[in-house]
């Protein structure tokens, strides 16, 4: 991973909008995406071993909320 670039991870339980996004993003040069998720199980799994700078969180997901992941991930990673 290139420590210049704002690493990202997407968290969107539709496959297309997180392909769109990471399409997007990859055509930037300054963002990488480190990692995805559909649910939040799997984003609060995997977001605290990736360490990313930027969560870009759907609101409305299988088994809960971006708010409320996000909210877990503060209070895990407070920084």
């Amino acid at each position: 991973m290139d420590d210049h670039k704002i690493q990202v991870f997407l968290l969107d339980d539709h496959e297309i909008v997180r392909r769109g996004l990471k399409d997007m993003l990859e055509d930037e040069t300054d963002f990488e995406v480190v990692g995805e998720g559909s649910t939040a199980a799997e984003a609060l799994a995997r977001v605290p071993a990736l360490r990313p700078q930027v969560a870009v969180l759907d609101v409305r997901l299988p088994d809960g909320d971006g708010v409320t992941v996000c909210r877990e991930l503060r209070s895990k990673l407070p920084q």
